[in-house]
C-alpha cells in the first residue's frame, strides 16, 4: 500500500534541468556578456556554473559593465580541466580578447606542430599558462570539452568573441562552426601575427575567423532582426547558440534557457 501512495507524487515530479556551464577567461572576460547572461538563465529557472582555467578570481576588461565601485571578479566554481559534461545540459562561452586562450587550433591551424599564428599578448595565446604548468592544458581542457558536449548532443553556445573559441575547436578535425550560420562580432581580435601578416588591435575580424573554419556569419552588425540594434541578434542552427555581443546577452540566456526547457536537450 505503501508503494502506491507514493507512486502517484513520485511519477508527477519532473527532474529539474541540468545547470548551464559558463566558461570565463581568468583575465579579459566581458563583464556585461557573462551578468546579463546569466541573469536571463537563472530568471528562467536554470542554475549556472562557471568554470575557467583555473579557480582564481577572474578579472573582467575595465569598463564592461562591472557595478559601479566594484572591479567585477567572478570565483570561478572549478577548473574547465575538472569538467565533466554530462553534469551540465549546456556549455556557453564568454566573450572578451581573454577567451582567445581556449582558441584550440588558433596557433596551429594544421596540427601539424608549426606555430602559424599567435597573439602579441601571450596571456591571449593560452600557453603561459594558468593550469598546472604544462603548455595548453587550458586549451586541450575546452576542447575536450567542446568534443564532449557535441558527442552527448547538448548545446554549445558563445556570444561575441567568445564565438572565436568555437570557431578554432576541432570535432574529428574540424570545426563544430563548420557548415554552421552563426552571428558573432564585427570589431576585431587583440593584436595578433596571424599566418603571415600582423595584425595590430582589432584588425584581425572575427568574421574572418569563422568564415576560414567554414562557419557563416554577418558581415555587419544588427543584420538579423530589428537592424539598428544587435540585441535580437541571436541564432540557433542545430545545436550551436551564438549571440552578437553584449546587447545580445539577455536574449541569448531566454533562447538558450528555452531551448532546454522545452525539452530539445
Amino acid at each position: 500500500m505503501l508503494g502506491l501512495l507514493m507512486a502517484g507524487p513520485a511519477a508527477s515530479l519532473t527532474a529539474a534541468p541540468k545547470p548551464v556551464l559558463m566558461v570565463l577567461a581568468n583575465q579579459d572576460f566581458y563583464y556585461r556578456e557573462y551578468s546579463d547572461t546569466r541573469r536571463s538563465l537563472e530568471a528562467s529557472g536554470l542554475a549556472v556554473k562557471i568554470a575557467a582555467a583555473t579557480t582564481a578570481r577572474a578579472i573582467p576588461t575595465p569598463g564592461t559593465g562591472q557595478p559601479a565601485g566594484s572591479e567585477g571578479g567572478v570565483i570561478p566554481n572549478l577548473p574547465v580541466a575538472k569538467v565533466d559534461a554530462s553534469d551540465y545540459s549546456a556549455i556557453v562561452f564568454v566573450g572578451g580578447w581573454g577567451s582567445s586562450m581556449y582558441q584550440y587550433a588558433y596557433n596551429d591551424p594544421n596540427l601539424d606542430g608549426t606555430i602559424d599564428s599567435y597573439y602579441a599578448d601571450g596571456f591571449y595565446n593560452g600557453d603561459d599558462n594558468l593550469g598546472d604548468g604544462k603548455p595548453g592544458e587550458a586549451k586541450a581542457a575546452v576542447n575536450r570539452l567542446i568534443n564532449d558536449f557535441v558527442d552527448q548532443d547538448k548545446y554549445v553556445a558563445a556570444i561575441c568573441h567568445g564565438v572565436t573559441v568555437l570557431a578554432w575547436a576541432r570535432v574529428d578535425g574540424t570545426s563544430p562552426l563548420q557548415g554552421k550560420k552563426v552571428t558573432s562580432p564585427t570589431t576585431g581580435s587583440p593584436a595578433t601575427f596571424y599566418l603571415g601578416l600582423w595584425y595590430a588591435d582589432h584588425e584581425l575580424s572575427v568574421h574572418e575567423q569563422i568564415v576560414a573554419n567554414g562557419g557563416f556569419t554577418n558581415p555587419y552588425s544588427g543584420q538579423y532582426g530589428n537592424p539598428t540594434t544587435a540585441a535580437d541578434d541571436v541564432i540557433v542552427d542545430g545545436r550551436i547558440i551564438t549571440g552578437q555581443d553584449y546587447t545580445s546577452a539577455p536574449l541569448l540566456g531566454r533562447v538558450i534557457a528555452g531551448q532546454i526547457l522545452r525539452g530539445k536537450n
